[in-house]
């Protein structure tokens, strides 16, 4: 290899002394990010996953329980309490911890008396549900419950009130509507019979369709109950028009002011009638000659015998 010994720069040298100022531009910059970095504070540790999941528990507002002599309210409150655990994915371990979180009052003592009748006070999920519905909806409420189904029918409420009854005891015999068509029969024998007769005919077989008909039955026999009113209120005079003059009832003012128009006949004078006339009213309270006469001929024939 040649080197040059005039004194003059190879062109390489120039550039290989470039890239080495650039390294140390870059190994500068890196250092002074990595002062940075460790003069800044450390970032937040990750969520604990079972607190991210008591605090979405929290934030579907779910309604505390107390305690209840009524065996639907307790019922319902676990199920809605189900439903968030399905929703959020909670597992069983975690469900127990999350519902006695919820329990307060007279609830709390008898879930603090129960887990202290076990040695080990543990409890599964299932366990823990079954406990509260033997203690808040027991057998015997639920075959009352299961009673009450059976003998239900409308009496005094509208076909949407029985609706509603019918299908909040209707889960408490369920071998009574495990079909359509039981369902449908079950609340068709139950409704009032001015509507079950109109529905008989049609033998309908489908729940929603039984309820819509007779919806409709009871609007057509409420329709037609106000216009027997109507007709009754006319024939009895409720309905006539009270500004005709043949069937305004006046009061003493009004008579004796349509009273000034009037004049009678037998002596031309306004303010009476003929038939109010004094002096006619006078002579009708008289007797007549002929009566006059029959009773003293009578009186002489009594002093002659």
């Amino acid at each position: 290899m040649s080197r040059r010994t005039n004194g003059s720069t190879d062109p390489h040298d120039e550039g290989f002394g470039d890239v080495v100022r650039d390294l140390n531009v870059v190994a500068q910059a890196t250092q002074q990010q990595v002062n940075l970095n460790q003069n800044a504070p450390p970032p937040p540790p990750p969520p604990n996953q079972r607190a991210l999941l008591v605090r979405r528990f929290i934030e579907q507002k779910p309604d505390s329980f107390e305690g209840s002599s009524d065996p639907l309210v307790a019922e319902d409150w676990i199920d809605k309490i189900e439903k968030i655990f399905t929703l959020l994915g909670v597992n069983d371990e975690d469900k127990l911890d999350l519902v006695v979180y919820k329990l307060e009052g007279e609830a709390t003592r008898w879930w603090d008396l129960t887990r202290r009748s076990r040695n080990d006070g543990l409890f599964t999920w299932m366990e823990f549900r079954l406990s509260f519905l033997n203690k808040y909806f027991p057998q015997t409420a639920r075959n009352q419950r299961m009673i009450e189904f059976m003998l239900l029918t409308q009496r005094n409420m509208t076909v949407a009130q029985y609706q509603a009854k019918f299908e909040e005891l209707s889960r408490f015999a369920p071998h009574l509507v495990e079909n359509e068509e039981l369902k449908a029969f079950k609340f068709q024998e139950g409704l009032k019979p001015s509507i079950k007769s109109r529905l008989s005919v049609l033998k309908i077989t489908s729940y929603i369709e039984i309820v819509e008909r007779a919806m409709i039955a009871e609007r057509d026999l409420e329709e037609a109950a106000r216009i027997r009113e109507r007709h009754a209120g006319d024939r009895n005079g409720n309905g006539k028009n009270k500004n005709h003059p043949y069937e305004r009832k006046e009061n003493g003012e009004d008579a004796q002011r349509n009273l000034q128009h009037v004049v009678c006949f037998e002596c031309k004078q306004p303010g009476h009638y003929k038939r109010n006339f004094p002096q006619l009213g006078a002579q009708r309270d008289q007797p007549s000659g002929r009566n006059v006469r029959i009773e003293v001929t009578s009186k002489f024939r009594d002093e002659i015998s």
